[in-house]
C-alpha cells in the first residue's frame, strides 16, 4: 500500500516534480538528444543501439527478451538492433550458461569501448548542465537524486516491477 500521510509531498509539489521529471526524461530520451550526446565522443549509433549498449554495459550479458523488457519494445526490434550492433562488432551472441538452448547478447571489447565513450559523453553533458552551480549545490543535487533513485527502486519493487 502506498503512503498518503503528512510526510508525503503536497499535491502542488508532486505536480511540479512530475512535470519537471517528465520534461527531463523527454529531453534525455529524445532520439535527437541521444545521438547528439553520443556524437560528442564520436559515437555514431542510432538511439536504440545507444540504449542497448548502455543497458548491456550496466547489466552485463542478457537474453534478448530481458533487453526487450528493459527497452520497452518487442523481440523483433531487439533482433534488428542486435543485428546492427553485431555487424558493427559491438555485440555478440553467446550461450546462456543457465540454459544451453538460450542465448544472451553481450558487449564485445569494442562494445565496451563504445560504452565508455557514451559515459564520457554523458559526463560532459552533466558538466555542461551543472556548469556555474556552486560545488555545494552540485553535491546536494547528487545526494538528493541518489536518494530519489533509491526510493523509486524500492517503490517499483513493492509494486512488482522486476525490470
Amino acid at each position: 500500500m502506498l503512503s498518503n500521510d503528512s510526510s508525503t509531498a503536497s499535491a502542488s509539489d508532486g505536480a511540479a516534480l512530475i512535470a519537471s521529471l517528465t520534461r527531463v526524461l523527454a529531453e534525455w530520451t529524445a532520439p535527437e538528444f541521444l545521438t547528439a550526446v553520443a556524437a560528442r565522443e564520436g559515437v555514431d549509433l542510432d538511439p536504440g543501439a545507444i540504449t542497448m549498449v548502455t543497458i548491456l554495459s550496466h547489466d552485463g550479458p542478457l537474453r534478448p527478451s530481458h533487453i526487450a523488457t528493459k527497452m520497452v519494445t518487442g523481440a523483433s526490434n531487439i533482433s534488428k538492433i542486435t543485428a546492427r550492433l553485431s555487424k558493427a562488432g559491438l555485440v555478440e551472441r553467446v550461450s546462456d550458461p543457465s540454459d544451453a538452448r538460450a542465448q544472451r547478447v553481450q558487449l564485445t571489447a569494442s562494445g565496451h569501448q563504445t560504452a565508455a565513450k557514451l559515459v564520457l559523453a554523458g559526463n560532459g553533458v552533466v558538466g555542461d548542465l551543472l556548469n556555474g552551480w556552486p560545488e555545494k549545490d552540485r553535491a546536494e543535487f547528487t545526494r538528493l537524486l541518489a536518494r530519489f533513485e533509491s526510493s523509486t527502486i524500492m517503490l517499483s519493487n513493492r509494486l512488482g516491477n522486476k525490470a
